[in-house]
């Protein structure tokens, strides 16, 4: 009788200790792949870790002035969007606007796609239609 108590805290103990093993070796596994998955800049490990870091400064963002997409420019129908909102740079906070006109609706929402990215606290980021 003993043998068949002792034997259910066996397995238990026994599970419990590979239970642990799972998430290393998950994580061992998803390394493994990773170091194997080549890119065309190289391996996507380094690349996550040693790639130039994304900067919030002024400077570093995104502007539609003097471009194909400078709505003083633009002619014709298209989507005009408008961005803006507060950017927390560590100790810098300062407010942006920026407007940019597209032929396309999805031209315009990949452009605030990527501005909603520098844009920490939205205020407004739209797509209109719009005419020049």
């Amino acid at each position: 009788m003993t043998c068949y108590r002792s034997f259910p805290h066996h397995v238990v103990h026994g599970l419990k200790k590979g239970l642990r093993l799972v998430p290393v070796v998950a994580a061992s596994l998803s390394l493994v792949a990773c170091q194997s998955y080549e890119t065309t800049g190289g391996n996507v490990v380094e690349t996550l870790l040693f790639s130039p870091t994304f900067t919030k400064n002024r400077q570093d963002i995104p502007s539609t002035y003097n471009t194909p997409y400078d709505c003083r420019s633009f002619s014709g129908s298209g989507w005009k969007g408008i961005a803006s909102g507060k950017v927390f740079n560590f100790s810098q906070k300062y407010i942006i606007s920026q407007a940019g006109c597209f032929k396309t609706q999805g031209e315009c929402k990949a452009w605030l796609s990527v501005m909603s990215s520098y844009i920490d606290q939205p205020r407004y980021i739209r797509c209109n239609p719009y005419t020049a």
